[in-house]
């Protein structure tokens, strides 16, 4: 019969204690790892920061044409007697729950904060709904095993027609070849106007 194994009173305690250590430090380099991912891939400060990167580059083309195809706007020559509103790009880096990379965004915003009321748009609307509305529809979805489904419609807000007569800025970096003098005249709303929820409820 072999010999029985020693054994200490605090065994399992010290077993725990270093797993506990271990755990410790294994968290530790998840946070590294993750910090240094979240440098790599960082977002960008400025336009020639953003085209000097192939996944931003796609994303910024896939909203231009996104735009295009929604007909958002047509090309025309710049007006004499209308304020001409800035674009700009905002960029962003999309992180699931788990704190894992999910996607980059690039979205082309008008810089709203130069229209003027009563001249660039009538008013403003933002439609809301209470918390407590969601909670009493979930509720009797729930007991009347009502199915339920969840949608996201992409770019929103560019399927706003509108009544204002609107003039913006090309897009920096995407800029009509031979045409680069030219403005937009915006057909539908655009992110960052002032009339973007009113127009696209």
């Amino acid at each position: 019969m072999p010999p029985l194994a020693e054994t200490s009173a605090d065994g399992p305690r010290r077993s725990r204690r270093i797993e506990e250590q271990r755990r410790a430090s294994s968290n530790i380099v998840n946070m590294a790892l993750m910090a240094e991912i979240m440098e790599e891939v960082r977002e960008p400060s400025s336009l020639q920061e953003a085209l000097a990167h192939l996944s931003w580059k796609a994303m910024m083309q896939s909203e231009y044409d996104s735009i295009i195809k929604n007909n958002t706007w047509e090309l025309v020559e710049k007006p004499t007697n209308r304020k001409i509103i800035g674009t700009k790009w905002i960029w962003k880096v999309k992180y699931r729950s788990d704190g894992t990379l999910d996607k980059f965004k690039a979205r082309l915003v008008a810089q709203g904060y130069s229209q003027v009321e009563g001249f660039d748009f009538e008013d403003s609307f933002s439609p809301i709904i209470w918390m407590t509305t969601i909670h009493i529809i979930l509720a009797m979805a729930t007991y009347r095993k009502w199915p339920m489904y969840q949608m996201d419609v992409k770019s929103t807000f560019l399927n706003g027609d509108l009544k204002e007569e609107v003039y913006v800025a090309q897009p920096p970096g995407c800029e009509a070849p031979h045409s680069e003098n030219k403005v937009c005249h915006l057909k539908k709303a655009l992110y960052g106007l002032k009339q973007v929820l009113r127009a696209w409820y």
